[in-house]
């Protein structure tokens, strides 16, 4: 047994014992994290398997597997395996109270958590893989050969004119546009690409160098579009932005009206303990649709809201991941029959979720507040990178909540940042609003009412340093609560015999996604991979049987 991992072990333990404390919850289950002797060469023997690339980003694909799993099992600056083994422990004991009461039972199965599988969860973007349908495969690769260019912050920072570092975060080509413009760089944006790398990184140093960090920040969000200062941990406390993020709470439940008790849709337990609930998606990119996935695995009828087809995506690159489970309704909101449409399918819903930056749908009368008044029974989730007051409603992205956070100082150093290993605050924000979510529909079920979750990347970034800070206060001494949460070793269940869940026949092709982490019981959950299908074309909630 590795002592990093038997370290990481203790870490999630002590998160998951910090998440039951500052989240007021109590579960029924107990939770197993579980070692495994063989688990490393598993995972480090899937890296060269589906590798889904054709051509130059064949290798590129292979290498970053590669380092994510090397860093995995190595010690980390800046805790991310241990708080994401927790909250995925707490998902799913939160998943079996609602199982227990949809169910009139009182099943105490323990969670089981395998703590290496825990942490490849936070770089499911490089391990997802599909075959079979050729548009696709195209469609990817040209998606890939976008994102991966001289303003991708999350591998290229830049100094600035006061001696500062500065990154930029623009992961769609109508961004990518207004920070080209921003920084003066004469570029057709579609050419601003992976193959032309090398020379576009010198223009954009040398276009950065012209600008003091914090000016440029602020023109880049004036602008419309995401860049950040890279700042220290002290730094950001201090600003105004960060003293609202570290005052919010790791969610924030807010009961907006005094409706009875909900009664959802049929409840299936070979579906799963959310079978029967309707969920609208308005999410995009990874955060969002990270937790808007695991509500699918837990069955419920995710419905996801796109202009065009699964294959036809801008950003298919980041977001196949996102897309397991959920059938795609295609909807232009500038089209009033279409919004119409999508109104409808806001009062048919038990659960919306959106993680478009704030304001972004409120002139399509689909803001907070008209979701609440067009469904009074909803409730609605929301994602968003800074606070729900200050920053409201400016963009954001994972590798900006890291750098501008202090992350990536602390996990490098000042002359030398380093962001974390795969996209944590995306999953781990995406994990804690989906705890949020839960909390919320066990309320409905046993005292009514409609709610808001609010959750946001940067204050799931500052849980990672508190986490950090603990293990450092600890230094490893963690008290132990065998009713609550143990440790085992080389647990023998089948649940993962494989690093990769296979799903055929979805929407673009043969896809392999990475195997989820827990599970109620010893005996595998049979509807997890079973839920993870998904297909375009659907015009309701009612999904065909598969």
């Amino acid at each position: 047994m590795s002592k990093v991992m038997g370290k990481k072990a203790l870490q999630a333990i002590m998160c998951y014992a910090d998440l039951l404390d500052r989240l007021d919850v109590e579960v029924d289950s107990k939770v197993i994290f579980n070692l495994s002797d063989s688990r490393q060469k598993q995972i480090q023997k899937a890296c060269r398997t589906h590798n889904p690339f054709p051509g130059v980003l064949k290798p590129v694909l292979l290498s970053l597997r590669k380092k994510a799993v090397k860093k995995l099992y190595e010690d980390e600056k800046v805790l991310q395996t241990g708080p994401a083994a927790a909250i995925l422990a707490l998902d799913q004991a939160l998943l079996q109270d609602i199982a227990n009461i949809r169910g009139g039972s009182k099943e105490n199965l323990p969670i089981i958590c395998d703590v290496d599988m825990a942490g490849l969860q936070v770089v499911r973007l490089y391990m997802s893989s599909y075959s079979g349908n050729r548009e696709f495969v195209k469609a990817r690769y040209n998606s890939a050969m976008r994102v991966d260019n001289a303003l991708n912050g999350s591998f290229y920072k830049y100094k600035t004119k006061d001696g500062r570092k500065f990154s930029a975060h623009v992961y769609y080509e109508s961004q990518k546009k207004i920070m080209l413009e921003t920084l003066g760089i004469k570029k057709d944006p579609e050419k601003f690409v992976f193959g032309s790398l090398l020379f576009d990184k010198i223009r954009t140093r040398r276009a950065v160098r012209k600008f003091d960090a914090l000016d440029l920040e602020e023109k880049t969000f004036e602008n419309g579009a995401c860049g950040c200062m890279l700042r220290t941990r002290q730094e950001w406390e201090e600003s105004e932005v960060g003293k609202a993020v570290c005052e919010m709470p790791l969610y924030r439940l807010t009961r907006i009206s005094n409706t009875s008790k909900k009664k959802y849709g049929i409840y299936e337990k070979k579906r799963g303990p959310l079978s029967g609930l309707k969920v609208l998606d308005l999410t995009h990119i990874i955060a969002g649709p990270a937790c808007t996935r695991l509500l699918a695995e837990a069955g419920a009828d995710v419905l996801m809201v796109r202009r065009g087809r699964y294959v036809e995506q801008e950003q298919a690159m980041l977001e196949l991941d996102g897309w397991a489970g959920k059938n795609s309704v295609q909807l232009d909101f500038n089209v009033p029959e279409q919004l119409k449409k999508a109104k409808e399918l806001v009062k048919k819903a038990d659960v919306v979720v959106c993680s478009y930056q704030r304001g972004a749908l409120d002139k399509f009368g689909l803001s907070e507040k008209d979701i609440h008044k067009l469904n009074p029974n909803v409730i609605y989730g929301s994602l968003m990178c800074f606070s729900d007051t200050v920053w409201a409603t400016r963009p954001g992205w994972a590798p900006c909540a890291e750098d501008i956070t202090g992350l990536s100082i602390r996990n490098g150093s000042l002359k030398k940042p380093v962001n974390l290993n795969g996209v944590p605050l995306d999953y781990i924000p995406g994990m804690i609003l989906f705890a949020g979510i839960v909390s919320a529909i066990k309320k409905q079920l046993t005292e009514g009412g409609s709610y808001t979750v609010t959750a946001s990347l940067t204050r799931g970034g500052y849980w990672l340093h508190e986490c950090t800070d603990l293990w450092e206060k600890k230094r490893g001494r963690i008290t132990m609560d065998s009713n609550k949460y143990i440790i085992c070793n080389n647990m023998s269940m089948n649940t993962w015999d494989d690093v990769f869940t296979k799903v055929d026949d979805t929407a673009v092709g043969t896809v392999y996604f990475t195997t989820p982490a827990t599970n109620a019981g010893k005996e595998t959950n049979p509807y997890r991979a079973k839920n993870m299908w998904f297909a375009d074309g659907h015009k309701d909630f009612r999904m065909k049987k598969h």
